[in-house]
């Protein structure tokens, strides 16, 4: 009688550790589906409990590749949280990864539908583009520089797509990949034509009744811009993704969220290229 208790007892508990791993096996393209569906639909995602980085990770990769039919390949990738407070606030020591498809990306003047997100919001950010392949051998700050060919002032309108009641963590902004959603682009300044790409600064303001400026300098970013583009190399090199060239990359956001309202959003940009200023719109209805 005691065998066959301790027998049945084994047998529940192999039964309860394969339905543990099943469960954990499913986790991934389950909630990578949800997410998903929710980015689909513009509606508010639940939070994710007990998430981890790399399982945050596994669930952008599905996220993304669903995405994609619709969205079209990559077209590059952006550094998320790089002011170091935040990243301290966040529990975490470094940016987070964020992948741009094709169709996320707009061209300047823009217009988005303001229902065509969950929880939108705008950041003046910079964009560039890589020229060759030589940045992934690059090690001086000249030579990545030297594969860089275009600067473009940019737009960012990420989705935070969870309730904003709620704490955010990275593991979560991970997992809905960063929160890419949309991206509009200035005209591209030739990369010959800025002396010091850490000089440029920026404001960003709705024209209509000059609402929610906020400003901003390249030098925020990781201390210089050269710096966000090795991070974004070396992290990608790392997983076995070699930029090519044609690929965007978006180095973070220069200024404070501005909410998102009825209106043309406007960013400035000055000490970029020979022009005194360039600038990037989005009409947002």
């Amino acid at each position: 009688m005691k065998f066959k208790f301790k027998f049945t007892f084994l047998i529940f508990a192999v039964a309860a550790v394969a339905i543990f791993f099943m469960r954990q096996e499913n986790f991934v393209p389950r909630t990578a589906l949800d997410i998903y569906q929710h980015f689909t639909d513009n509606t508010e995602a639940d939070a994710i409990p007990g998430l981890t980085t790399e399982t945050a990770l596994e669930i952008q990769k599905h996220v993304v590749y669903a995405l994609s039919e619709n969205w079209g390949g990559i077209a590059g990738y952006k550094a998320a949280i790089t002011n170091p407070d935040i990243q301290q606030k966040m529990g975490i020591e470094q940016p987070l990864l964020g992948i741009f498809l094709n169709k996320m990306l707009l061209e300047s003047p823009a217009v988005i539908n303001i229902s065509a997100a969950t929880h939108p919001f705008a950041e003046a950010d910079l964009l560039v583009r890589i020229k060759d392949s030589a940045i992934n051998n690059a090690k001086t700050d000249q030579e990545i520089l030297a594969s860089i060919d275009q600067v473009i002032p940019f737009i960012e309108v990420p989705d935070r797509l969870f309730s904003t009641d709620k704490p955010l963590t990275a593991d979560m902004l991970m997992a809905i990949n960063t929160g890419a959603r949309y991206g509009v682009m200035g005209e591209p300044i030739p990369m010959e034509l800025i002396e010091n790409l850490n000089l440029c600064q920026v404001g960003i303001v709705y024209e209509e009744d000059r609402s929610h400026l906020k400003t901003g300098a390249c030098s925020s970013l990781m201390g210089n811009p050269v710096n966000v583009i090795r991070w974004l190399r070396d992290r990608l090199l790392a997983l076995n993704y070699p930029l090519k060239p044609g690929a965007y990359l978006s180095l973070g956001s220069l200024t404070s969220p501005v909410p998102i309202k009825k209106g043309r959003l406007t960013a400035i940009y000055t000490g970029l290229g020979d022009q005194q200023h360039v600038s990037v719109s989005v009409l947002f209805k």
